[in-house]
């Protein structure tokens, strides 16, 4: 899995407002799934991680389109274009969403709403590339990961009838 790692230092309630310096810095929202873990061992296997995630929450992982292929290109990853991530009001754990948790997917629908009006609605464990064990055994593969580390899921998206990307709701898609 490609992965990066985010800073911790302002973390945003679910509805706070999303800043950004300049709308010329192309924000964006990306509707996730996140787990937050127990300790985690270095060199967990991702069957062993599946054990170690203690909560699942929605995540807004916002992002800066146009800062994104400047820090790319330095070959080092996300800083800049990656600000303040956003979190749902409550997160469950794995048992109380019973048959909606399985292989370390939640499959349910993810809802997301753009200036108020429906955007995506993908299922959340159809076309999830790692489960959240393979996620946090690569995370772990060399270090530790303390109580509370939370992991997300990438974007959800699911692809369009004939295998393509995802499209939004307004154009005939499910996000």
């Amino acid at each position: 899995p490609l992965m990066y790692q985010g800073g911790s230092d302002a973390l945003l309630g679910p509805r706070q407002p999303i800043r950004t310096r300049n709308e010329e810095d192309g924000i964006d929202f990306e509707a996730e799934i996140a787990v937050i873990t127990g300790d985690v061992p270095m060199g967990v296997s991702a069957e062993a991680a599946h054990g170690h995630v203690r909560l699942v929450m929605l995540v807004n992982d916002v992002s800066l389109r146009n800062l994104i292929p400047d820090e790319l290109a330095k070959g080092f990853g996300f800083l800049q274009s990656k600000p303040p991530t956003a979190f749902s009001p409550v997160a469950a754990t794995p048992d109380e969403l019973g048959e909606a948790w399985q292989g370390g997917k939640l499959h349910l629908p993810l809802l997301s709403l753009l200036n108020g009006q429906p955007f995506g609605q993908p299922n959340a464990g159809i076309d999830m590339t790692f489960d959240f064990g393979t996620l946090i055994a690569h995370a772990a593969r060399t270090r530790p990961l303390s109580a509370g580390t939370i992991i997300g899921s990438g974007t959800v998206s699911n692809r369009d009838d004939e295998g393509g990307p995802g499209r939004p709701i307004a154009l005939g898609g499910v996000g």
